[in-house]
């Protein structure tokens, strides 16, 4: 029973995770490892650690105030909605480039695995599956099948990882984990993973709507029982927000370490999704060949998950952006069809940039 409450009550946590396990971590984490061994561990932990008051406040002020973070960028001191106007550029510049790499990755790693068709028409099916998913199912069917996707990852890997157990140089490792590193040549990567592990900040924003549809829903489904204090709902939305934000530093530290062990020396031969190939067919050696599929489909949820929040996350900043500055389109009808616009929107962008991203 313990076990099910918490299951129902995670949710947005987990989409955070969904989003933060993605590119950050199935090519830059093993790619650390086989370029520079274990001497990047600790840049996970920092990049974690170092952002996690940021990622933290979504939740809590969602669950505090029962609004989300743009309701408090519109009160920020200074000119009119400023603050709301730059997140609202820095979505419009980072929507179509980050769409289209996320959805990019998803269907090269498709395809790669299904050997069937290329890059370009596996996003198109991909982005057409995430639209209608969206507008389908709305927050539950994103709520349900990223924990699904999620639990799955986290095993797949765990059991990935338990076999290099006996390989990992423990000193080594331990080390690098503590005392940061610089090794020569490493600026370029750090300043990726620091950028994107465990994801862009602008997530804690997404992270506060989430937040709310949660409540919404678990208030929903509990209408005949006490409504909980807010000192309940925020202990929940902190508790569900690390179990999600331990989840991406977890897997970080796990693929490093994968990468450090496999793939040592071939950091210049290998790019893209050909870190995750690799890897895949490393473990092939220990469990045969139907591990090969397994690390696939991890791999697929991992971009997969990423590219369905994302595309969620996007929509919902525009639609709400749009409604906070605009209080003609404040109701909550029209902010539904904002939603279902841009969604669609989304569609339409990233079958005329697919084509511009060669990740093989």
């Amino acid at each position: 029973m313990v076990v099910g409450r918490l299951w129902t009550a995670l949710g947005p946590g987990i989409l955070l995770a969904a989003a933060s396990i993605g590119a950050s971590h199935l090519v830059f984490s093993p790619q650390a490892g086989a370029a520079y061994g274990y001497q990047l561990l600790w840049l996970v932990v920092v990049s974690h650690l170092f952002k996690y008051p940021a990622f933290e406040f979504g939740p809590r002020y969602a669950a505090a105030t029962g609004n989300h973070l743009l309701d408090g960028y519109a009160r920020v001191p200074g000119p009119k909605n400023w603050a709301l106007i730059v997140f609202l550029l820095g979505t419009l510049v980072q929507g179509i480039g980050v769409l289209a790499a996320v959805v990019g990755i998803a269907g090269s790693v498709l395809s790669t695995w299904t050997d069937w068709l290329g890059m370009a028409p596996m996003s198109l099916i991909l982005i057409v599956v995430v639209v209608y998913l969206l507008l389908a199912g709305g927050f539950r069917w994103l709520d349900h099948l990223n924990k699904i996707m999620m639990a799955t990852l986290a095993c797949a890997t765990a059991l990935a990882f338990v076999s290099i157990i006996p390989e990992i140089s423990a000193v080594e490792a331990g080390r690098h984990l503590m005392v940061p590193t610089l090794p020569a040549g490493s600026i370029v990567l750090v300043a990726a993973i620091l950028s994107w592990m465990p994801t862009g900040i602008d997530v804690s924003v997404w992270h506060s709507f989430w937040t709310i549809e949660k409540m919404t829903t678990l208030a929903e489904a509990d209408s005949g029982a006490s409504r909980p204090s807010a000192s309940e709902r925020l202990k929940t939305a902190l508790l569900d927000m690390r179990v999600g934000y331990a989840l991406s530093l977890c897997t970080g530290l796990m693929f490093v370490i994968m990468g450090a062990v496999h793939l040592t020396g071939q950091g210049g031969d290998l790019k893209g999704i050909k870190f995750a190939e690799a890897l895949s067919t490393a473990y092939t050696a220990y469990f045969g060949r139907w591990m090969y599929h397994v690390f696939m489909l991890t791999a697929f949820f991992a971009m997969f998950s990423t590219a369905y929040t994302v595309i969620d996350g996007f929509s919902r900043s525009f639609a709400e952006c749009c409604a906070t500055l605009r209080t003609g389109v404040s109701t909550h009808e029209s902010r539904q069809r904002l939603y279902r616009v841009l969604s669609s929107a989304h569609r339409c962008w990233q079958v005329s940039f697919s084509s511009l991203w060669r990740i093989l």
